[in-house]
């Protein structure tokens, strides 16, 4: 866990919980830390010269966001991912954000608004990408479907899709290292979603965005 991705600068006003959390998250979203590795609370505390309590808290948290596995009194274990679990990954994520479009589509006032932050959003991909960061375009990329599963309202939903949050970047990162050619592609995609979105057609962005998911991802099952 040495690698930059896994060790980035200490962000100003995290707790130590936090810091651990993100360390390690980003360590396994970047694939520094690869399925199945092994870490422990005590390698972690003395990378970042924390105690242990703030550690196994943040190992916790990782375990409930998919991303460990914890062994008492031995470590964890970093999961790993096969084609059925990103297929049900993707399922889950479309049914969500295909609720979310519906519900803004009635609300149109709010498309406005939202288009401008998905603007930014789409930009902020672009530049982490021109500049070669991978986990900063998977951030990105999960934060643009994120403000739009915002958009349904749904406490319990936000919950469910936080917590698939850091899977989700892994996916994408994992999509981003194997096919680095069609990132600009994927990037275009998104910009056609928002102009469905901008124009209010539910049903051309509920197309666009199963072919999305399922050619980016290599899904072979129809989500």
């Amino acid at each position: 866990m040495q690698s930059s991705a896994a060790s980035p600068a200490r962000p100003a006003g995290l707790s130590a919980v936090e810091r651990a959390y993100v360390h390690v998250a980003d360590a396994i979203i970047s694939g520094d830390l690869a399925a199945s590795a092994l870490i422990t609370e005590g390698d972690v505390a003395q990378t970042l010269g924390l105690s242990r309590t703030p550690v196994r808290e943040a190992f916790l948290s990782l375990e409930s966001a998919g991303l460990l596995r914890l062994f008492p009194k031995k470590g964890a274990v970093v999961t790993a991912i096969d084609d059925l679990e990103t297929a049900e990954l993707l399922q889950v994520r479309a049914l969500l954000e295909t609720k979310a479009v519906q519900v803004l589509g009635e609300r149109p006032q709010r498309l406005e608004s939202v288009d401008v932050e998905l603007r930014a959003l789409i930009q902020a991909q672009a530049d982490a990408a021109s500049a070669g960061d991978l986990l900063a375009y998977a951030r990105a990329d999960h934060r643009f479907h994120s403000r739009i599963v915002d958009e349904s309202g749904n406490r319990v939903i936000d919950d469910i899709y936080a917590r698939l949050g850091p899977r989700l970047e892994r996916l994408v990162h994992r999509v981003a290292v194997r096919d680095p050619d069609n990132i600009v592609r994927l990037i275009d995609e998104h910009r056609e979603l928002a102009g469905h979105l901008r124009a209010g057609d539910t049903a051309a962005y509920d197309a666009a965005l199963r072919l999305h998911l399922e050619s980016g991802h290599r899904v072979t099952r129809p989500l």
